[in-house]
């Protein structure tokens, strides 16, 4: 089984023109059972309940703080490249309702 995190959008659409047809992107794998994957996942769960449902506010402040809270020297999180980008997703998707969660999925035979 792989355990994800997933940002993504339900994506909108107006006056029949689509805008945005949803998107979901898989931003940090937590499969490994390391120290800093399991505090990950704890944090998120005590903070915002993601074990039990996906969050659907604060989701930039959610990320936010898993970046500030299990950098380390040398080892981030996320890269400063893909930091920015999950801020861009946040902001350009903002209308159609950005949402964070922890995904299992079953990993196929190419992984």
């Amino acid at each position: 089984m792989k355990v994800c995190l997933v940002l993504g959008c339900w994506g909108r659409e107006r006056n029949g023109i689509v805008i945005c047809s949803g998107i979901e992107n898989e931003i940090l794998d937590v499969t490994v059972r390391s120290g800093r994957n399991l505090a990950i996942v704890d944090h998120l769960d005590k903070q915002y309940g993601m074990l039990d449902r996906p969050l659907y506010e604060n989701v930039h402040t959610a990320i936010f703080g898993v970046k500030n809270k299990f950098d380390e020297v040398g080892k981030p999180v996320f890269s400063d490249a893909v930091f920015q980008a999950i801020e861009d997703f946040c902001v350009i998707h903002r209308k159609c309702g950005v949402y964070l969660r922890l995904d299992l999925k079953e990993e196929s035979d190419g992984k």
